[in-house]
């Protein structure tokens, strides 16, 4: 396996992992304080704010990792 196949290989895996647990903290802040839980969730309760913010932060996030492996 080469170097670009074992980085593709880790940053799936990465992207599971941190995917997985923006999941569980996502849902974790939908359970109110008397523990009842949302049921009924969908990016249209989302306001158009809170979308851009969500699609800028990804650019974000994949624009530091690309330049990190220009870097190196």
């Amino acid at each position: 396996m080469d170097i670009k196949q074992k980085s593709i290989l880790i940053g799936a895996v990465m992207g599971g992992l941190v995917g997985a647990l923006a999941g569980m903290l996502f849902a974790r802040g939908l359970e109110t304080p008397t523990g009842r839980e949302i049921r009924n969730v969908s990016f249209r309760d989302l306001s158009g704010s809170e979308l851009v913010k969500i699609v800028i932060s990804t650019i974000a996030l994949v624009r530091s990792i690309t330049e990190l492996g220009e870097e190196l």
